[in-house]
């Protein structure tokens, strides 16, 4: 079981070590596990998805290649494969455009698959955008990531099957309700996925793997509405010139959303900032339109409560299913929960869940940086070492949290930027983000 208290500790011990923690070749003390094929299961956590893109400098650092290196001493890690995408990415990562306004969007250029002809499946099948039901039905997705990755081989599910894997991660679930975190719309069967259904596709998965003897380590799924995509805009109106709530006699001014006068427990989007650049959701007294800002700007409280009672449901059947076969556990709804509560103290610094200054995610709001992914790494190692009673060292983050792998910090947001237009339909392709007529498409 995942030791919380005890991880900072050990994972500031990691920051002494030197910068290559495990020499090439190394022999290393893997307990009861195996990794000589090993096999990694998931969405776009798990390809190494960053900032908007999938991209061969992000991707070279996704918590599954720096286990395999870690598990197996082999620093390049060059015996996991995965679908390698030269930069900028497919699509193309985002970087910051400008300071004044604040504005992030894709790079410019596109990225090419670098070794699409592997005569076998990729170590790391992870799709992004692929949720539960996708991992053991879906091959293809019309020119999406699903034909990138899989290349009309199989599922995810049967690819791995196909490696006859010795050790494999299960990090998935989390696209089954992200789409309604993003889109602002909780549709059930549509942006989010029926309990009974995700069940009997999770068990499918484990059942496959454990059925033919594969030590596994299996994630639970965050709390999706605290990621900074959500909860980085304020619900009130901000003065511009100063970053501050606006205020009228001593009390703040609520934005205007679908339902009328923003609450506390309502979530803006930062896809909010292109309306609230129109005066949408701005009272017509403090200069807007007095028009509402759009349900998919807004997360409602009812919406949240929503998520997060369907995530307690999938993270209960996770925990379950990790436990029926013996397999390591990492509580990530936890780590994260601590993350956005009170940030986590790692070499004297302390990373926050904040957009952009926090340490931890990248420039789209949703998905890790370099640091979060290597992170991440550590928390599957600690649980693997601990169920399987291993000596699996933990990943250096000195040049994850020095180097320049880092996110750089930058002012207060403010202004109407944030992320353009092509950004967020970049990101919104990228992981599937479902429509009701795109949903019945597929089926």
């Amino acid at each position: 079981m995942f030791r919380l208290k005890t991880l900072a500790g050990v994972l500031t011990l990691a920051l002494i070590l030197p910068l290559a923690s495990v020499p090439a070749a190394a022999q290393v003390d893997t307990g009861n596990t195996d990794f000589s094929r090993y096999v990694a299961i998931g969405d776009s956590l798990t390809a190494g998805f960053m900032s908007g893109g999938l991209g061969r400098t992000a991707q070279l650092n996704s918590y599954p290649i720096l286990i395999a290196r870690q598990a197996t001493g082999d620093s390049n890690g060059a015996g996991f494969q995965q679908p390698l995408v030269s930069d900028p990415g497919i699509p193309a990562v985002l970087e910051l455009k400008s300071l004044a306004p604040l504005t992030i969007g894709p790079k410019a250029g596109s990225g090419q698959p670098q070794n699409l002809n592997l005569q076998r499946p990729y170590n790391n099948l992870a799709v992004p955008g692929a949720d539960v039901h996708d991992v053991v039905a879906t091959v293809t997705d019309n020119g999406g990531l699903h034909d990138l990755i899989l290349r009309g081989l199989g599922t995810q599910l049967q690819q791995a099957i196909a490696l006859n894997p010795t050790f494999a991660t299960v990090w998935v679930g989390n696209n089954d309700v992200l789409g309604a975190a993003l889109a602002g719309r909780v549709i059930e069967g549509v942006t989010i996925t029926p309990v009974a259904q995700f069940e009997a596709d999770y068990k499918t998965i484990i059942n496959a793997l454990a059925g033919r003897g594969v030590e596994m380590a299996i994630a639970n799924i965050p709390e999706v509405t605290g990621i900074p995509y959500v909860v980085t805009l304020p619900f009130v109106l901000v003065n511009p010139a100063t970053n501050q709530p606006v205020l009228v006699n001593g009390n703040v001014v609520p934005l205007i959303g679908p339902n009328g006068p923003l609450t506390p427990n309502d979530r803006v989007l930062l896809t909010a900032r292109a309306e609230l650049a129109q005066g949408k959701g701005i009272p017509a007294a403090f200069g807007g339109t007095g028009q509402p800002l759009s349900d998919a700007a807004v997360l409602s409280a009812a919406e949240i409560a929503t998520i997060t009672a369907r995530i307690a449901a999938y993270n209960t059947i996770i925990r379950s299913e990790a436990t029926r076969v013996g397999a390591a556990f990492v509580d990530m709804n936890a780590v994260f929960r601590e993350v956005a509560t009170n940030g986590v103290e790692v070499g004297g610094i302390t990373f926050t869940e904040n957009f952009l200054t926090g340490g931890i995610f990248s420039y789209d709001g949703v998905h890790p940086n370099a640091f979060g992914y290597a992170y991440v790494a550590n928390l599957f190692i600690d649980a693997i070492n601990d169920q399987y009673d291993g000596e699996i060292p933990l990943v250096n983050l000195f040049p994850f949290m020095f180097g320049a792998s880092r996110t750089s910090v930058v002012p207060e947001i403010q202004g109407d930027g944030i992320l353009t237009h092509a950004a967020v339909r970049n990101l919104f392709w990228a992981l599937d983000v479902k429509t009701k007529k795109a949903k019945r498409n597929r089926k």
